[in-house]
């Protein structure tokens, strides 16, 4: 129950027999917890002074007495924290005499090998809640975990002013109630885009640290291994780096969440008539459109051909561009109206991959 506080078992319980009894002493604790010395009970006893939870409750200190649990924990909850903060302003000095140590980028010595499930869970939660900046990242298979489960670290560090971009292959939809977990971190500030495809997944780490997970070799139950390398500050990571911003200029925008109730007033659009349009627009076909809408692709099909009849486009293209145009979906641009003029660049990549989704 107080373990967080940093204190031990016996020192909890010691507390607990505390609270329903004012006056303890170590005779009295060994009579409740029999398991315990004399010499170990009065020794509990006597640590939980200097944490603030006891008082010696006479003058010869035999018996001891709490104190009351709104002021005692409040002050340890504090302390902690306090050095929670303290532990993290020392971190650049840390990491500083961490490189230090380093040998140069020319050895191997800049890639960590995590193989165990556990390690591999706790070192992606530790690199994310290191990240001051920004965290980057190319989405596809394989997982470690259930796709759909949202990252909790991810919420907490967008709520705390980290930045995340994150590019998403084509085949993420290919995931039962994928969708709505990507909607959830755009709703919370993720910037994502979509590509055809990706070459490996990646995650970087503002510019100290990025991951790659890898398959390792088949057991003897026939299940493959799995590991993830961690690469630090080296040529490597540079290089990674680098190739995650070249995809990022080359991917569409995935345009987020419509603002608003169940339908936008300047559009006439229903919200699921909005998502059709966001998911046209970032160039999905209509199979992972439907699975995205939970739908038929003949029913999507159907639905595109409605939604241009009723803004008066000609193609899929102009669809998406009227109303989902790089996430301006709840802008609402006027039924019937044209295209703008002045197609930027971006909307070239959006063109392109809306007229492949078509065929």
């Amino acid at each position: 129950m107080l373990e967080g506080l940093g204190l031990r078992p016996q020192q909890e319980q010691a507390y607990l027999h505390l609270l329903d009894n004012p006056r303890l002493s170590a005779a009295g604790l060994v009579a409740r917890r029999p398991e315990w010395t004399s010499a170990q009970a009065e020794a509990v006893l006597r640590s939980l002074v200097p944490l603030g939870l006891a008082v010696p409750n006479d003058q010869t200190g035999d018996t001891y007495a709490a104190i009351a649990p709104d002021v005692a924990l409040a002050a340890l909850v504090r302390a902690r924290v306090d050095a929670a903060r303290s532990a993290e302003r020392a971190v650049p000095e840390l990491m500083a005499l961490f490189w230090q140590g380093r040998p140069e980028p020319e050895s191997l010595h800049f890639i960590d090998v995590v193989t165990d499930e556990h390690s591999i869970t706790e070192r992606w939660y530790q690199l994310q809640r290191a990240a001051q900046r920004e965290v980057r990242g190319f989405d596809c298979p394989p997982y470690f975990a259930d796709p759909t489960d949202p990252d909790p670290i991810e919420l907490q560090r967008l709520a705390e002013g980290v930045s995340y971009r994150v590019i998403y292959a084509d085949e993420v939809l290919e995931q039962p109630g994928r969708w709505r977990d990507l909607e959830a971190g755009i709703a919370a500030g993720e910037q994502a885009r979509v590509a055809h495809r990706l070459p490996v997944k990646l995650t970087l780490f503002d510019d100290f640290a990025a991951t790659l997970p890898v398959k390792g070799q088949m057991d003897g139950a026939g299940e493959r291994s799995r590991a993830v390398i961690v690469v630090h500050r080296s040529p490597l990571l540079d290089a990674l780096s680098a190739l995650f911003e070249v995809y990022w200029d080359q991917a569409a925008p995935l345009p987020g969440e419509p603002d608003g109730g169940a339908t936008s007033t300047s559009t006439g659009l229903y919200a699921d008539d909005a998502r059709l349009v966001r998911l046209l627009a970032a160039g999905f076909g209509n199979e992972t459109i439907g699975r995205a809408l939970g739908v038929s692709s003949s029913t999507v099909q159907r639905r595109v051909h409605e939604l241009m009849e009723r803004l008066g486009a000609k193609t899929r293209f102009q669809a998406g561009l009227i109303l989902g145009r790089l996430g301006s979906v709840s802008k609402g641009t006027p039924a019937g109206s044209e295209p703008a003029a002045g197609v930027s660049a971006a909307d070239d990549r959006l063109a392109g991959r809306t007229r492949r989704a078509a065929h």
